[in-house]
């Protein structure tokens, strides 16, 4: 049962990606929207149309070696000497996010506390972290804080949605603002085109190349985290991994990593299917209202504080929106939201700013955590 049970859910994920591709080739709105935001919907609408749930299993196949092999495949495109100093532009915006993030968690817990009783400190310090850096941190805080496991279950549901309807929201007016501007000039005179060339689906031989490369990159990446850990040493996979695949695209023979940029993209896709199916909203518009409420409107005061900086500092629209993601959802969203934006140049600049977000997230959480409730006594 099990078995059959997981192959169900590979073939939903895989079933509701491909159909928010199709969709995204054949109807005018779905293209306007984009396949990225078009899967997302569908993943909300069967998740909460009907009682099926995924397979933990299959959840974490997806969140976990897919999703690293899509990064593998898109940072692997990527020449750093293009791409440096994109990456310099997106810090400012990235730690306006923060400062945003870090006000909204105590002034709305501060306002929510009555409703939110003894949970909203436990709260405040999950909600900074994984609004600093995704889920990674998140996880992190709440195994530290040993929360209840309804709380748990409840935390995780609203971060969930909270930071997905950001990533709508990003995706929309960052399409926007981009089709308004390949209507004023081409892409052969916009400078963020120029990092990895688009081109037509490659031949299958070199989709072949480009997988093996991604292969090899998690490989090598998987051998020194297990190397490492004899020593004592525990890294972060992520950043081994995002170590290895860039050191792998400066080295000769750029031509045959030049498909990895478009499977990258199309890898990615199933995560935004999961994220989808994951967000029931009917158990949060009851005792969970509160926490979804709390997330909902952290997230809601910092992506205002950064777009009021957006246009008070005259910083780029898109590195905004990126640099947003990259603290509330961490640098899978970043980069897949620098990607449906056609923003390639942003691809390695938004992982690494969403590196910094989860060096920075889960001392950030235990932080707010401790100094709360050592103010409150």
């Amino acid at each position: 049962m099990t078995s059959l049970s997981q192959l169900l859910s590979v073939v939903l994920i895989l079933g509701l990606t491909g159909l928010g591709w199709w969709l995204a080739e054949v109807n005018s709105l779905a293209r306007k929207l984009g396949s990225t935001m078009v899967i997302l919907v569908l993943g909300l609408l069967v998740a909460n149309m009907t009682t099926w749930t995924p397979e933990p299993s299959t959840v974490s196949w997806v969140n976990g070696p897919l999703t690293s092999l899509a990064i593998a495949e898109l940072l692997l495109a990527v020449e750093l000497r293009s791409v440096l100093p994109d990456a310099r532009r997106l810090l400012f915006p990235f730690f306006t996010a923060v400062a945003g993030t870090l006000v909204a968690v105590l002034l709305v817990g501060g306002l929510l506390s009555p409703w939110l009783g003894e949970a909203w400190i436990p709260l405040a310090g999950l909600f900074s972290a994984t609004f600093t850096g995704g889920s990674l941190n998140f996880v992190s805080v709440a195994r530290s804080l040993e929360l209840p496991p309804t709380l748990l279950l409840t935390a995780t549901a609203a971060d969930h949605i909270a930071f997905t309807a950001w990533f709508v929201v990003s995706l929309l007016i960052g399409r926007e603002r981009t089709q308004s501007l390949q209507a004023k000039r081409s892409d052969l005179n916009d400078p963020s085109a120029s990092t990895v060339e688009s081109s037509p689906w490659p031949s299958s031989r070199l989709v072949m190349v480009g997988l093996l490369w991604g292969g090899a990159v998690l490989l090598i990446s998987d051998q020194l985290v297990r190397l490492t850990g004899l020593f004592g040493i525990n890294p972060p996979s992520i950043l081994v991994l995002t170590t290895v695949a860039l050191i792998a695209a400066q080295l000769p023979q750029a031509q045959s990593r030049r498909p990895c940029y478009g499977i990258g993209v199309v890898l990615i896709q199933p995560f935004f299917a999961v994220i989808g199916l994951s967000s029931k909203l009917a158990g949060l518009f009851g005792e969970g209202l509160p926490v979804l409420l709390y997330a909902c409107l952290v997230v809601l005061v910092q992506a205002v504080v950064v777009l009021q900086a957006q246009r008070w500092s005259r910083w780029p629209l898109a590195e905004c929106l990126v640099a947003s993601q990259a603290a509330v959802g961490g640098p899978s969203t970043a980069l897949a939201l620098a990607g449906s934006l056609n923003r390639p140049s942003l691809v390695l600049p938004s992982v690494a700013v969403g590196l910094v977000g989860y060096l920075l997230g889960t001392y950030v959480g235990l932080a707010m955590s401790a100094s709360l409730q050592w103010l409150t006594g």
